[in-house]
């Protein structure tokens, strides 16, 4: 039987001699994105980005109804800064922390509640994936950024290259449906109208990273429940739509993710709001 697995490291699967990457390498995460995001929009279409046969061709290939194929690539959404030498500020953050707290926070495994996939055009200087290291590669960051394009509310570090792939952004019916299609429920409140931020924000104009270790403790603590969160969300979403597959979740030690191990959640355990 065919196995979802919430809490496999994909850094562990066939990793390269030579600057492993799991996004490249994984066969297992390209399997899985592929199970996750394979399914209807609102608007009746599937979507279906399918493994091209040689990977060379590409990581994931969506076709639409007019027979025009786009092309996805996978990346984390979180970020642990685990090498980063600058903002100095940031640097210096995570070089004063406790054997502890690196311990926990550094070079964290790679779980399905870290992953997505975003749209790759040949043309495109940058995707907005790449585009998302200017905001700190803060996926809350990021959601705002999207929540403004939807909603038309003015410029935002993304806006040029959200305009760019406008076209994947249009495949959802606004900014409620993207959230939903992608598990991020736990990143807006509850009627979607704001984001809820790992760190309190007034603007874009704040530094987008942490700027002391206290910070730097908050952003983690906060992104590390997100990805608890996100795996159960799609633990459960897998467990409706795919009977034969079996789903196997359990919470890292860490945090409830949410709720109890998925053997308790078939049964008892409430489901997340919205």
């Amino acid at each position: 039987m065919r196995v979802f697995d919430t809490s496999f490291d994909y850094k562990t699967d066939k990793p390269a001699k030579s600057r492993p990457d799991a996004d490249n390498d994984s066969p297992q995460l390209r399997v899985d994105h592929e199970l996750l995001w394979t399914k209807k929009l609102n608007s009746g279409v599937l979507f279906a980005p399918t493994a091209p046969s040689a990977r060379r061709n590409g990581y994931l290939i969506y076709t639409d109804a007019s027979g025009e194929r786009h092309w996805y690539g996978s990346d984390a959404i979180t970020n642990s800064y685990t090498g980063w030498l600058t903002p100095n500020s940031l640097a210096g953050a995570v070089a004063s922390l406790s054997p502890a707290q690196r311990s926990r926070y550094l070079n964290p495994p790679y779980t399905i509640g870290s992953a997505m996939i975003w749209p790759v055009k040949s043309q495109e200087p940058y995707t907005i994936n790449k585009a998302r290291r200017s905001i700190g590669d803060r996926m809350d960051l990021t959601l705002e950024c999207i929540r403004r394009h939807y909603a038309g509310e003015g410029e935002s570090p993304l806006t040029a290259v959200l305009n760019a792939y406008a076209d994947f952004l249009g495949l959802f019916n606004g900014f409620e449906e993207f959230v939903d299609f992608f598990h991020l429920q736990d990143l807006v409140t509850p009627d979607y109208s704001k984001i809820q931020f790992y760190l309190p924000f007034e603007s874009f104009e704040h530094p987008r990273t942490p700027v002391t270790a206290t910070e730097y403790v908050t952003y983690r603590e906060a992104t590390l429940e997100f990805v608890a969160r996100r795996g159960r969300r799609m633990a459960e979403w897998v467990v409706k739509n795919h009977p034969e597959i079996e789903v196997r979740h359990q919470p890292p030690s860490w945090t409830d993710g949410g709720g109890l191990p998925l053997a308790v959640v078939r049964s008892h355990a409430q489901p997340l709001p919205h």
